[in-house]
């Protein structure tokens, strides 16, 4: 492996590590607290990462590989014999399906033109949810559970739009006062220590299979 690639492979695993960390602590101390205020903030987060990751490493794809090492360090808690399989299963459903959404806007999120950047972030936050309610819906049918989700119009209509269009808005403050920041360029032109994409995995996976 050149120099070049391995350089791209410590920046997705950094990246994915820090997305591990944050599902394994805010993300997990965020289900303490209201379900209108824990699932506006996560995404913000996530979009972040998958962005600055983007941003970093110059490539499309690595937003994807990004992504499943985050998935993989939460796929860890079906190790867990105490835990069931769909707390850990959803999760990583709506993991791959921001990062798979991230990735196909990627380009538009990229723009010079504000506009373009709201509407995209505004769909990734609000279609993954919509691809969250089909899951649920199929597993409604197939096995019978009703998330409480989708258990009326109600719930199903705040997690999708007002929680999706509250996230979005998150995100697009977020994303928009970091880009004015011009540390974050000379950020993105740091290379990582390949110890310290390994450290931050460990801390990743050992701060999932605890818990608190």
């Amino acid at each position: 492996m050149n120099n070049k690639r391995w350089e791209i492979v410590v920046k997705i695993v950094f990246f994915g590590a820090i997305w591990g960390i944050i599902e394994a602590t805010l993300g997990y101390a965020l289900h303490l607290l209201p379900a209108l205020i824990a699932g506006s903030l996560m995404f913000p987060l996530v979009m972040f990462i998958l962005y600055r990751a983007y941003q970093s490493i110059g490539s499309r794809k690595a937003i994807m590989f990004v992504g499943m090492v985050a998935i993989l360090i939460k796929a860890t808690n079906l190790f867990l014999p105490m835990l069931p399989p769909a707390k850990t299963i959803n999760p990583m459903i709506a993991m791959f399906l921001q990062s798979l959404l991230v990735f196909a806007v990627i380009p538009i999120l990229t723009s010079d033109k504000p506009l373009n950047k709201v509407s995209a972030i505004a769909f990734v936050s609000v279609t993954w949810r919509l691809g969250m309610v089909g899951y649920y819906l199929f597993n409604a049918v197939t096995n019978g559970f009703v998330d409480f989700r989708i258990a009326s119009f109600d719930p199903a209509f705040s997690f999708i739009v007002i929680e999706g269009l509250i996230s979005a808005a998150l995100a697009i403050v977020l994303l928009f006062a970091t880009n004015q920041i011009k540390v974050m360029d000379k950020i993105n032109r740091l290379r990582i220590n390949p110890v310290v994409s390994t450290v931050l995995l460990t801390i990743a996976v050992f701060l999932t299979l605890v818990k608190f």
